[in-house]
């Protein structure tokens, strides 16, 4: 089950016995506990029926389990940390023990309790409970949105705040302080602040107000890089290496910058537009037109030589063939020379 059917679900009042939350996106699979919490626990005495334990030994949680509600229908027991779903081991009690006791114990759960596994990242495939909860439990998994589902994030957040946002500046939010839906909420609080009684959002707000992710950055360097603007893709190569970014990780990016600049001439050597280019290449339509633009620049054999000069170089680096530094300056610059030569 993912965090939509769950979301559904909990809507028709349909709650289960025994759930395992894991995934890598934080935000939504916390809005989803304490979604679940709420409505198991609504109630004059939801404090005395909410129970939160730390990788408790199979005694202390089958004893808060068994417990019967107090005035109400069922009480909620959320279980951190648990070990027998991570790579750590227990601290106070036997893993295969405790394996063996919950195989007989998960047969028949009272109906009185929603016992929730909550793990921080994915569970531990390879682990004995987790085959275990996969047959007696309902999986929840909490994955990143989709774009289509991210920009609908953004747009209802941003709607809650009295703002407004079109397509394309949901796409440049995301791809400028990445997919991570606590960091992109803090975005969005500052942004809404900075815009003031302005209701709509505009791509200057998202440019002085958001943080722009290591990847964003990158990319605003290869955009002016093939675009002509040389002197200033090397004064952001300056400003990224003096915050302790990584060469070769620039290197790698202006590398897949290349490829993606080729594939883009093809497609529009055979007639594609925009939208099927950003979708088969599985960016932002801006970053698809942006390719589009800086493409035409080169010609294919040329876009053919960029890209195996950065394959080249990277592997001659890696390889301890090539001195890191100065690396990526030499390849910025026969960009460049090659961007002159076209023009």
């Amino acid at each position: 089950m993912n965090h939509t059917e769950f979301f559904t679900a909990l809507g028709n009042g349909k709650i289960e016995k025994c759930y395992l939350f894991e995934g890598t996106e934080e935000f939504t699979k916390r809005a989803a506990l304490n979604a679940l919490r709420k409505q198991v626990t609504a109630g004059e005495f939801a404090a005395m029926n909410d129970v939160r334990l730390q990788d408790p030994p199979p005694d202390e949680l089958i004893a808060a389990v068994e417990t019967l509600p107090f005035l109400s229908e069922r009480r909620f027991v959320e279980v951190r940390g648990c070990a027998l779903l991570t790579g750590e081991k227990p601290k106070e009690y036997d893993e295969e023990k405790a394996v063996l006791r919950y195989q007989d114990y998960f047969m028949d759960l009272p109906e009185t309790t929603c016992l929730v596994f909550y793990v921080r990242g994915k569970a531990d495939g390879r682990k004995k409970m987790y085959n275990l909860l996969k047959k007696r439990a309902t999986l929840v998994s909490f994955e990143p949105l989709k774009d289509r589902e991210l920009t609908q994030w953004i747009a209802q957040r941003l709607g809650s705040m009295g703002k407004q946002i079109n397509h394309a500046c949901c796409q440049q939010l995301w791809f400028s302080a990445g997919r991570e839906l606590t960091m992109l909420a803090n975005e969005l609080e500052k942004l809404a602040a900075y815009m003031g009684e302005r209701t709509e959002v505009t791509p200057a707000d998202i440019d002085a107000v958001c943080v722009k992710s290591v990847e964003y950055k990158v990319f605003d360097l290869s955009d002016a890089l093939f675009s002509g603007r040389g002197s200033k893709a090397l004064a952001m190569l300056d400003a990224l290496l003096s915050d302790g970014e990584d060469r070769l990780m620039i290197l790698s990016v202006l590398g897949r910058q290349c490829r993606q600049l080729l594939y883009t001439s093809a497609m529009m050597a055979a007639g594609k537009r925009l939208p099927q280019i950003a979708t088969e290449l599985g960016v932002p339509d801006f970053v698809a037109s942006k390719n589009m633009n800086m493409a035409k620049r080169y010609s294919t054999a040329q876009l053919r030589r960029l890209t195996r000069l950065c394959t080249e170089t990277e592997y001659l680096v890696k390889s301890g063939q090539l001195m890191e530094q100065g690396a990526v300056e030499k390849v910025m610059l026969q960009i460049m020379g090659l961007g002159k030569e076209h023009t």
